[in-house]
């Protein structure tokens, strides 16, 4: 009788521990993930923070050459329009 019960006891514990492990396993593989998830997503939206960056730039330069490149009466009237606006 005690044998019978050591050995249910003993394989009832084999099992908890092969599900405990398997929970901790599985917990551990989605806790990787999302870091990884979480590090791609921050890398992306500094990519794209950067390229925004870099638009802004060079439109602004294309706007100051353009201006740079007007005669003074063109920029004038611009200007005095702008000012109306």
């Amino acid at each position: 009788m005690i044998a019978s019960v050591r050995r249910l006891v003993t394989a009832l514990g084999h099992r908890v521990a092969l599900w405990a492990a398997l929970c901790l396993i599985l917990i551990s593989a989605l806790r990787v993930a999302l870091r990884l998830g979480r590090h791609a997503a921050e890398a992306e939206f500094a990519i794209r923070s950067a390229e925004a960056r870099i638009r802004a730039l060079r439109t602004s330069r294309e706007v100051r050459h353009e201006i740079a490149a007007l005669p003074q009466t063109e920029h004038d009237r611009r200007l005095d329009r702008w000012m109306r606006d």
